[in-house]
């Protein structure tokens, strides 16, 4: 009998955690700081949840609509883009405002680009860049919140805080992004299932805390980190597999540009809250290259080499 081969694509090594499992455990680790956040802010806070995520549901199905695809409920991505996106967001937010960058998240950045896996860019991160760029007149009023009777106003705009209250949360910033203890259960629960490369959120902090002890002491070093947004985007949007490099070295050099310009253009003070954000898309704007130029392939003597030297 002859001997068969069976011929077949890529990939070959397969993990138990399928995509919409993934996805699922996102959205657990996401649980925290939108519990948290709507205790914080209230009915408001969980109005955008609800409308960001809604939407962002609604727009795909339509985009599967128009393109003659099934919707897949099971497919929970919209769910992920929706919560990161609502989260990153002030609680005073428009909701015309959350509407507009659900359509943009979904479909622009995702759908029109072939869906999962197929965007260059993180949908939510980009839709909160264009959200940044629809609202800076009124980033004061926004990032300003009365708790439990004291004001608060942002840093970028002017307001001071302390760091008991932005660990525990009693500070200003989008509706799950105040709370560092939530966002921290949420990055030990996913580095535990192993969803996320957890060297990209602690190599991003520790670039941001070297850069920023340079010109700072630590108090003012730990305050500025753990305000504006930083510590969320390390751990829900820096870690998304599909804008994040596959390479060894592409991630470390990835980490580490976005910690160290991130430290740098918050000095400036010229993007406010916005800062890592933008500075997130821009590193993003780079994967490509850096899992071209990073990309390492065994020699014939048991050495590697970087592949762009071939």
């Amino acid at each position: 009998m002859e001997q068969q081969f069976v011929v077949s694509s890529s990939p070959f090594i397969h993990s138990k955690n399928d995509i919409n499992r993934m996805f699922l455990y996102i959205a657990l680790a996401l649980v925290f700081p939108t519990f948290y956040g709507i205790l914080l802010f209230g009915i408001r806070a969980f109005i955008i949840i609800m409308v960001s995520v809604g939407f962002c549901a609604l727009f795909e199905a339509l985009y599967n609509l128009f393109d003659k695809k099934k919707f897949i409920l099971e497919n929970t991505s919209f769910l992920i883009t929706g919560l990161i996106l609502a989260l990153s967001l002030p609680y005073k937010t428009p909701i015309y405002v959350v509407i507009i960058c659900d359509f943009i998240a979904i479909v622009v950045v995702k759908m029109a680009f072939g869906g999962i896996g197929r965007n260059y860019f993180n949908p939510a991160l980009t839709a909160r860049c264009v959200a940044g760029m629809m609202i800076p007149a009124m980033a004061s009023e926004l990032y300003s919140v009365t708790i439990a009777g004291d004001e608060y106003i942002s840093i970028a705009s002017g307001g001071t805080n302390s760091l008991s209250n932005l660990l525990s949360g009693q500070a200003v910033g989008g509706i799950g992004t105040t709370c560092i203890i939530m966002l921290l259960i949420g990055f030990v629960v996913l580095s535990y299932l192993q969803i996320i490369e957890s060297k990209i959120p602690l190599l991003a902090i520790l670039s941001y805390i070297v850069v920023s002890l340079i010109t700072h002491d630590i108090d003012t070093m730990a305050i500025n980190l753990f305000s504006g947004s930083f510590i969320f985007v390390c751990v829900f949007v820096m870690t998304d597999p599909n804008t994040s490099p596959n390479t060894f070295f592409g991630k470390i050099v990835y980490s580490v540009a976005f910690g160290s310009l991130s430290a740098l253009v918050w000095d400036l003070g010229v993007l406010g809250e916005n800062t890592v954000f933008v500075v997130a898309l821009f590193v993003n704007m780079f994967v490509p290259l850096m899992d071209k130029y990073f990309i390492v392939r065994p020699t014939t003597l048991g050495g590697y080499r970087n592949a762009h030297k071939n």
